[in-house]
């Protein structure tokens, strides 16, 4: 569980919008504070360990060793995706290395610009010693990441940078994971997709989240940044501040990716549609990002044919909702059927929306919706069985931006029908593979127990003359096995599952004939009888007449 003090944000403000205490910025804690240094070709890790005036914050000499190698672990990474090294402090710390200090900052982790109204400028790391995760690869990372940050472009000088910083630390949280190797123990928080990419309080309080510093000052957004290096490459996000230091004056964080997207021949607005459709079907290399969506609404299609209820969906610029759509009616006792699930969405103006539905069974693709003008269409595969575990998501995103026009609380209208082809029964998709297990399996439950069946439709089953298959809706209450007879000929066995079942049986060509001749009514009856999953019990049979129609005659043509 990561503390509730998140990061401080370079410009001196804590996680509740509390001012830092301690240094103001320039004057850093001094050898009086901090008497000991670890050193390594790039770093200096100043610490102190008096257990009498600094307790909360002192460390031990292994401790620091252990910082120092880290943040050096995070400077050759760093480096190696094509940053460049942070820019030289001078002497502003003893030499031109960069400087660790391990006191307590108020947050878990502080970067402290030398010169806040620079476009470019050297700066220093703070460390919270009393918290553990402070002195951890992925905040060490995170932090030098700031510093490299900086020193490529420092967006719009304080006061007004606060609303550019979410790119600061959405880029700097995704090298936090990206160094560590996405270790999940340090949290995956992604927030709610109905938060602006862009959001940031100009005022540096919580527009975007009140109660959670993590979402509202930025962190959350590292998976588009994600999105963009597993796209371009590493690279990419260092074009980011390079464009952002050859924009004209006053160059935001926007304007800049803007730019450097233009130079790969797309725009921000199609790249965010192509984002909120990897982030929803977890399109990512990364493991730790394949989550399902959050729905905004939830709406069952049901299983009779006709309009269906959806809630208007309202969405803010560059945000993204979410409707969940269900299959049946959760009762998955009775027949389903092949479907249709018709879909119109009438997008407002200027949001640049591209609706995109998806299904989260093994397998799916994403589907786009026919985009003509406002409106977006498309016919889904359905059907009106239940399905316990997958869902389908329909993502409705408002793509506009500062490089467009923003269009906030923009009202989207979603209509959906329900077509069901009756001639066409159908069951649920199989069960998914089932999990190696590599350890003793001890039996439990009911393996020796048979299922109860249902078998729908009439009490006599007509077969034409040219059918040789036998085909039939069964309900089941668990898994088990059918096993067939047609008077005393053994039709075999067929697997079933929990819930509705398409059982087919085989007729031979001989049987038929001699189910057309006889008048006996033994030989004329299916009996159904279900056994359990190892075969040692049987339950109550079900019992139907099978009628075969006989072949009409061909009538002879005389010459």
């Amino acid at each position: 569980m990561r503390s509730l003090r998140r990061f401080a944000l370079l410009c001196g403000v804590a996680a509740g919008s509390a001012v830092l205490a301690g240094p103001a910025f320039g004057a850093r804690p001094g050898a009086l504070l901090l008497p000991f240094t670890i050193q390594t070709p790039h770093f200096v890790v100043h610490y102190e360990s008096d257990l009498v005036n600094n307790a909360q914050f002192a460390i031990t000499q292994t401790a620091a060793g252990d910082v120092a190698a880290l943040a050096e672990r995070a400077y050759t990474a760093e480096l190696a995706d094509g940053f460049p090294a942070p820019m030289s402090d001078g002497v502003l710390g003893g030499d031109s290395r960069v400087d660790i200090y391990v006191d307590n900052p108020g947050a878990i982790g502080v970067t402290v610009p030398d010169n806040l109204a620079a476009t470019q400028t050297s700066s220093y790391i703070e460390l919270d010693g009393s918290l553990d995760i402070a002195l951890q690869q992925h905040t060490i990372a995170h932090e030098l990441f700031h510093v490299v940050q900086l020193s490529m472009w420092n967006p719009t000088p304080m006061p007004a940078h606060l609303p550019d910083y979410w790119l600061l630390e959405g880029s700097a949280e995704w090298m936090g994971f990206r160094v560590d190797k996405y270790n999940p123990s340090f949290g995956i928080d992604l927030g709610p997709s109905d938060l602006a990419l862009d959001c940031r309080d100009p005022l540096g309080g919580n527009m975007c989240d009140l109660t959670d510093d993590y979402r509202n000052n930025g962190y959350s957004r590292w998976p588009f940044f994600e999105y963009l290096f597993e796209k371009y490459g590493p690279t990419f996000i260092r074009d980011i501040f390079t464009q952002g230091a050859a924009g004209a004056p006053g160059a935001t964080s926007m304007s800049a990716i803007s730019a450097a997207l233009a130079v790969k021949g797309t725009t921000l607005e199609d790249t965010y549609n192509a984002w909120i459709t990897t982030d929803m079907t977890g399109g990512y290399s990364v493991k730790a990002l394949v989550l399902k969506p959050i729905p905004y609404a939830t709406v069952q299609t049901g299983v009779v044919a006709g309009p269906i209820t959806v809630p208007k969906v309202d969405v803010n610029h560059l945000s993204t909702r979410y409707v969940k759509f269900t299959r049946g009616d959760d009762d998955a006792s009775h027949i389903c059927y092949v479907a249709t699930l018709n879909l119109t969405v009438t997008m407002p103006a200027g949001t640049y929306s591209k609706p995109v539905f998806y299904w989260d069974g093994k397998g799916s693709s994403p589907t786009p919706l026919s985009v003509n003008g406002s409106t977006a269409t498309a016919a889904i595969p359905w059907d009106t069985c239940a399905y316990p575990s997958n869902a389908g998501y329909l993502a409705i995103s408002n793509a506009s931006s500062t490089s467009t026009a923003i269009v906030d609380a923009a009202d989207f209208s979603i209509s959906a029908t329900l077509d069901v082809d009756t001639s066409k029964p159908t069951t649920p998709a199989p069960p998914p593979d089932p999990v190696v297990v590599n350890t003793p399996v001890v039996p439990v439950g009911s393996a020796d127990v048979a299922p109860t069946l249902d078998l729908f439709g009439p009490e006599i089953l007509r077969l034409s003359a040219t059918q040789t298959q036998l085909r039939l809706i069964v309900s089941s209450n668990s898994q088990g096995s059918v096993r067939g007879k047609l008077g005393s000929f053994d039709l075999g066995k067929v697997a079933i599952r929990a819930g509705s079942n398409d059982v087919r049986f085989t007729l031979p060509k001989s049987l038929l004939k001699s189910l057309r001749r006889s008048a006996s009514s033994g030989s004329n009856v299916l009996t159904l009888t279900p056994v359990s999953i190892d075969g040692s019990a049987t339950g109550a049979p079900l019992v139907r007449k099978v009628s075969v129609a006989t072949p009409k005659k061909k009538l002879a043509h005389r010459k």
